[in-house]
């Protein structure tokens, strides 16, 4: 899926994009599993200086629109993130026996392209428009330091949502909203040789708040605040494990460049 998500992403620099965003982003981690009863378990926490990463996003306009709005476009992002998150739980026993507190560091990676199609209604004050996007989450939870092993979870997802932009002389600000649904949610633990887990339903939303300047017709800078949530079940038993139900709440200050043609 990334492969061909990269593959996109190339197609559409090579056939003159309409817009490219570049931004350097801050992530603000906020995973926390739980017990069936909801007793905690552990948790990972970032500020937002611990996990940096970078955005690239092309925007292709493809025509004038659909069901009243008066452009369709087509986009394709790619999210990169990696850095150290506070690791606070519990050391275990092979059987998964809870045997005491533990605090240590965990390494993450967060990869995450998307293609997406928009209909927008452009006006002179204030733009809004609907989307929806297929995309695919890899998120790398090293956690050697403690039990010698890392975690990878990975899944399709699709989304649905809402964006407006309002727009005053060369300032912009506007919201967007989106409900978030996992297709076969996948977890991989590297214990006992490798074990392949099926996450429960896994779906969320996210909104994000972009506020941009233009610099000229051709430039801006944009500064946005996103929450990315997820809710996961729990797994099913494979070996005498389960991964538990676990509920993530990231942050994200991204800040960049807008190239338009």
């Amino acid at each position: 899926m990334i492969r061909v998500l990269l593959l996109l992403f190339t197609f559409l620099s090579a056939v003159s994009a309409d817009s490219l965003k570049i931004a350097g982003t801050f992530l603000s981690m906020n995973y926390e599993e739980t017990a069936k009863n909801g007793n905690f378990l552990d948790s990972e926490k970032s500020d937002f200086d611990d996990i940096l990463g970078l955005k690239l996003e092309y925007v292709k306009v493809l025509g004038s629109g659909y069901g009243g709005s008066n452009e369709s476009s087509l986009g394709l992002s790619i999210d990169y993130s990696r850095g150290d998150s506070n690791y606070d739980g519990f050391l275990q026993s092979t059987s998964s026996t809870i045997l005491i507190p533990f605090k240590s560091t965990t390494e993450n990676t967060i990869i995450d392209p998307k293609i997406r199609w928009n209909e927008i209604n452009r006006g002179k004050s204030y733009d809004v428009g609907v989307f929806t996007s297929l995309g695919y989450r890899y998120w790398e939870r090293n956690l050697g330091s403690q039990y010698g092993y890392k975690e990878e979870y990975s899944w399709f997802y699709g989304d649905v949502g809402l964006k407006a932009l309002f727009h005053d002389v060369n300032w912009h600000i506007g919201f967007e909203v989106a409900y978030q649904l996992a297709y076969k949610p996948q977890l991989h633990a590297e214990i006992n040789g490798g074990l392949d887990f099926d996450l429960g339903n896994t779906s969320g939303y996210y909104y994000e708040i972009p506020l941009s300047y233009d610099i000229n017709k051709n430039y801006s800078l944009e500064v946005s605040y996103k929450v990315n949530h997820w809710d996961i079940d729990a797994s099913n038993v494979v070996g005498g494990y389960q991964e538990p139900q676990s509920v993530t709440n990231n942050q994200k200050i991204n800040i960049g460049l807008v190239i338009k043609w």
